[in-house]
This record gives C-alpha cells, structure tokens and sequence, in this order.
C-alpha cells in the first residue's frame, strides 16, 4: 500500500514536473518569433485490480505538443507572400513615380523650351543670335533624354542586383531548411520536434517573402519538401537547389531567374514566382522597359519631325537644310535594334519609316532554314518575303525590318531575334548641328491636305528646286487613285508631268515636264492616298531673306498629332507616361493596404492559435507547483505510513 502510495506521488512530481518545464518555456519564448506556445498532454496510468475493484496508479505525460493550425499557418504564409509583392511594387512605382515627376519632366520642360525659341526665332530669322539660342535648346533637349535614359537604365540596373541580393538570401533559407530537415530526419517521432517544426515554418514565412510557397509532407518522413512559384523545388528532403540571376538569351541585360540543380539550369517564369521577386521582375520587365519605349518613342517622333522640316527648308547660306539631330536610322542604330543570339552569324537592320505608326514593345523575329516570322507584342504573325534583291523584309507598325545575312541554320533548328525599336530612342539623340546660320527657316514648299482627304499621304519637297517652279499649286488624285493631276491655280491649267501614276504602296515622284526629253523633280507624293484626295501647294523661291515658314511648321510640332496613330503629340506621349506610371503607383497603393489588413488578420489568426498568453502561464506556474507540492506531500504520507509499518514489525 505505501509502495503504490509513493509510485503515485512520484508520477505527480514528474508530471508537475514536466508541466513546469513546458509553462517556463513558453514563458521564456514568448518574444520569440515563429514560437507556437507548446501544451502537455497528461493521461492518467492503467489502473490495477486489487480485490474487488480497480484502483489508479497515477498519471505520466503522453506528448508535448504545439498549439498549432496547418490552415492558419497556410493562410499567413500566403498572405506573407502577397503583402511583400504588393509592398516592394508600391517602393519601385513610388521611386518611377518621382522620377517622371522630377527628372524625367526636364526632357518635356526643354522641348518646350525649344518652340518657344523657335516661336521667337520666327519673329527675326535672320537674328544669330536667336538662332544659337535655338540650337542651344535642341541641345538641351537631347542631353535631358540622353539622361532620363541614363538614369531609368540605373534603374533598372538596381532591380538587377536586388535580385541578385534576394536569391544569396533565398539560396540561404533553403539550405537552412535543408539542415532542418536533417534534423528532423533524425528523429523517431514528432516527440521533440517542436522547435524544429517552429523554426522551420519560421524559416518558410521568411521565404514567403521573395516568393509563393508550397510546403509538402514527406510520407513516412518528418521531412518537408518546399516548392516555390509553380512548381519549382526548392527544397527536397536533406538537399537545396540553388537560384542564380543568370543572362537573358538574345538579351543579355534582361536577367532572369535560374533553378540550378547540379549541372542543370531551368528558367522560372517570371509571372507566377510571386512575392518580392515576382515584384521586381514585374516593374522591371512591364513598367521599366515601358518607360524606356515610351522615352524612346518621344525622342525619335521629336528628332525625326524636326529633321524632316529642316531638310524641307532652306537655310541662311541658301542650302538645303541639314539634320538638326542625328539620324535615327543610321547604320548603328538600325543594327543595334535587333538584338541576335550570342554567335549569331545573321545580320539584322530595323528601319523606322513612319513614327506616327511605331507600337511600344518587343517583337520576336523567329528564323528557321528557311523561312522567317515576325510576332508582335499581341501574338500576330507576319511572314517576311523575299524582295527584289533576295533579302527577307517585312512592313509592320512603321518599320521596315530586313534580313540583310540570314542565320545558319540546319533543318530542325530555329533563332529567335528580339527586336526592340524604341528601346535606345532617348539614349542615342543628340545634336548634329554645331552652324547657327544652318537652320532651315525658310520654306520651299507647304502642302496644305484638304479636309475632306481620307489617306495619310503627305508632300516632300525635292532636293533641289529651281525658282522658275514657283507658285501656287493643287495636286489631285483620280476617282481610282492611280493617277495625280497638278493644276497651276494661276493660269488654271494642267502642269504636264514627266509621269502621273501613284502607287499606294510607293507613291509617286511629281517631275514638271520642261520641254520634250526633260524634267525637273519637284515633289513626292508619299504612299498613303487615296482616291480624290488633293493638297493645296505653296511653292517659293529656293532662297528668301526672311523667310519664316519652316520656324512656324516646327513650333507647330509641338501640339500636332502626329504620334501613336494620330492619337498623340510628342509632349502627349510623356503625358501618357507620367499618368500610367501615376495609376500604377495609386493601384498598388490600394493593393498594399488590403493586403496588409489581410496580413494582419492572418497574423492575428495564428497569434491567437499559437501564441502565449503570460496571464495563463502564470496561472499555470502556481497550478503545477501546488500539485507539485502536493505530489510531495503524498511521498511523505507513504514515507510515514511505511515507516509506522516497519515499526510495526
């Protein structure tokens, strides 16, 4: 009897004991992050028969166990993962933000800055002046678009190496995941794996941060195997893959995320990674490169419209106007539009011939042995044919791509080129003229589109015009569109012209017919009529004092429509800029806050779940140690009992 007596009583103090133990842990951790408070599970022992009846013999811990939610955990991880993709998107568009309201607006400032000279200009073209005032602005103008490129291409550099900083952080986590598994491996059972299991989901939430997360059990094991985006993995019982930022193939600066395995390499998709990656991946790729194209696209619409006036003017030397800014389909610049795979023996010109057509974004140029396909940023297909000369050429969107040296290719095999039109716009402007008396301020010719035309075609001036040509003109297209009539408007009579026909494709060369064998070219009627359409023709002498025309056609620039389809001016395409980059900041903005609400609901969730509450421990300190000193007091009852036994003999 006083045997069982101090059995029992020993049970107590052990598990008073335990109780105490498990209470002043959690006590202990209750600022540690990740900590799941841990509850005892107490059972009491198999009676035994003795007599007629069963009696107790005491009690033992069965487990120690976390006050824990799969589903909660799950629902804080995801939200972990949505509220740092929402937080480091709202960082990035706030840093856009302020750049197109700050650095960026200086380009817009000293284009303005530039009609306005060329407004007063035309007040006094003769002035030099006023003239190297002009030129003085232009200059500006492309330095302040040489630096917003610089400093978005900045960047876009900084995305780079966050990422590059986020994937040493992650490749981190998962070996220490990997380490956790290891331990957990090791053990028989759950039974004092708490901590483990706390660390790792600890470890998991802090990867939740730079990506999506899938956490599955091993079977037969206590191991986890933790994918990450679509279903990459990360993690697989005691190994870690890596992650490295590697190059983009054909473009080398546009760096993606790699799984390496070994000796292998797969690309992640930058879409379904999620997380802080998954922000930055998207800033860069849809709101960067964006802001680069539209950059681009300013800068060539203004470079190209005001060298296409200058060349239709006459300066003060009384020559044809030269470029006011570099061509922006030299050589160079055509060739480095097409970015081709490394080792790629093809050669790739990309022409621009109709700014007002130009779309933002990529294509895709995919070669095989044989043929060539244009894809646009909308998925559409376009075959490139062969022209006269043998070489590949397609017409899209305002350019004119060709194939100058195709690739080698064996049968079966295929080269992917990205073409990027807009993308160096901004950063390749620059002056080319240095002569203030060079500005081409008087106007030969002005071509005046009737109202009712319903083409785009436009009139050129030739080269060089004689000033017997002088006068007032009307050009009509015919009733089918293949044939153009010149009617002098003084005389009222037919101009005879060495050749009338117009091709929709081409256009037509108008040449005055002199006498019986010669001509004299004196316009060009560009591809894009149709029928019936008629310009009113203004046309001077080659060389006026004073002239002001082509002054007053570049300052008018400045708010025509001649970008993006008819829809936009050169200014309106920084406005269009400035208020996408806005609205996207102002989104996630919004987004950030719900996410956080969920965040914090989730947290709570799982805080109310697993968290300790010191009240209750305390409680629990003084509960266990009464019964502690309780199951004390039973030892001394059987110690006294037996004694009195022995005595007793």
């Amino acid at each position: 009897m006083a045997v069982d007596l101090m059995q029992i009583g020993v049970s107590g103090l052990r598990t008073s004991q335990k109780q105490l133990d498990v209470a002043s842990h959690n006590i202990t951790n209750v600022n540690t992050p990740g900590y799941s408070r841990q509850v005892v599970e107490q059972k009491a022992d198999d009676a035994q028969w003795n007599g007629n009846s069963y009696y107790g013999t005491g009690a033992y811990i069965d487990n120690v166990s976390r006050a824990y939610d799969q589903f909660a955990a799950r629902e804080l991880t995801l939200s972990t993962t949505q509220l740092e993709e929402a937080n480091v998107k709202q960082q990035h568009l706030a840093m856009l933000d302020d750049f197109t309201s700050k650095s960026a607006v200086n380009s817009v400032n000293s284009m303005n800055d530039f009609y306005h000279s060329v407004r007063s200009l035309a007040d006094n073209p003769n002035d030099l002046g006023s003239r190297q005032t002009v030129l003085e602005h232009a200059n500006q103008a492309a330095v302040n678009l040489n630096n917003s490129h610089e400093t978005l291409t900045n960047i876009r550099t900084d995305v780079n190496q966050q990422l590059s900083v986020s994937l040493d952080r992650v490749n981190a986590l998962g070996q220490e995941l990997a380490a956790v598994n290891t331990s957990l491996q090791q053990q028989s059972s759950s039974d004092g794996s708490n901590d483990l299991f706390d660390q790792q989901r600890t470890l998991i939430n802090e990867l939740a941060q730079y990506t999506q997360v899938t956490v599955l059990a091993d079977k037969g094991s206590l191991a986890n195997t933790v994918i990450i985006g679509s279903g990459d993995t990360l993690v697989s019982g005691v190994s870690a893959s890596q992650l490295k930022l590697v190059d983009g193939d054909p473009d080398i600066a546009n760096k993606q995320i790699a799984l390496i395995n070994g000796n292998n390499s797969k690309p992640i998709k930058s879409d379904t990674i999620g997380g802080s990656l998954g922000a930055m991946l998207t800033v860069r790729d849809d709101v960067i490169d964006k802001s680069l194209d539209q950059l681009g696209q300013m800068a060539l619409g203004f470079g190209s419209q005001m060298n296409d006036l200058q060349q239709q003017g006459v300066d003060l030397n009384g020559q044809q106007g030269q470029a006011l800014f570099n061509d922006i389909n030299s050589p160079n610049a055509m060739s480095q539009r097409a970015l081709k795979p490394f080792g790629s023996s093809s050669d790739i010109s990309v022409k621009i011939d109709d700014i007002n057509q130009l779309k933002i974004g990529d294509y895709q140029l995919i070669s095989d042995a044989t043929s060539h396909t244009l894809i646009d940023q909308q998925g559409n297909k376009t075959a490139l044919t062969a022209n006269a000369k043998g070489k590949f050429e397609a017409k899209v969107d305002g350019l004119e791509i060709t194939i100058n040296q195709p690739p080698t290719l064996m049968a079966g095999e295929t080269e992917t080129t990205i073409i990027q039109p807009l993308r160096r716009g901004a950063a390749d402007i620059s002056l080319a003229m240095t002569d203030p008396r060079g500005l081409a301020g008087h106007r030969q010719l002005t071509a005046i589109a009737a109202e009712s035309n319903l083409g785009s075609a436009t009139i050129t001036k030739a080269t060089a015009v004689p000033d017997n040509a002088a006068g007032r003109y009307q050009l009509q297209l015919n009733a089918a569109g293949d044939q153009v009539t010149v009617t002098d408007l003084k005389t009222n009579t037919n101009v005879e012209l060495a050749d009338n026909k117009y091709s929709a494709e081409n256009g037509a060369t108008i040449a005055f017919k002199t006498d019986a064998t010669s001509s004299i070219s004196v316009m060009s009627l560009s591809a894009g009529a149709q029928a019936n359409d008629s310009f009113e023709i203004e046309l001077g002498a080659k060389n006026a004092q004073g002239g002001n025309g082509n002054f007053l056609a570049m300052q008018q620039v400045q708010h025509q429509k001649t970008m993006a389809d008819g829809k936009s001016s050169v200014i309106d395409l920084f406005e269009g800029l400035a208020t996408d980059v806005g609205m996207l900041k102002k989104n996630a903005d919004k987004l950030s806050e719900v996410n956080q609400l969920d965040f914090d609901s989730a947290s709570e969730r799982v805080s109310n779940l697993s968290g300790v509450n010191l009240d209750e421990e305390a409680a629990n300190l003084m509960k266990f140690q009464q019964s502690y000193m309780a199951s004390s007091r039973i030892m001394s009852v059987a110690k006294e009992t037996f004694d009195t036994l022995m005595r007793a003999v």
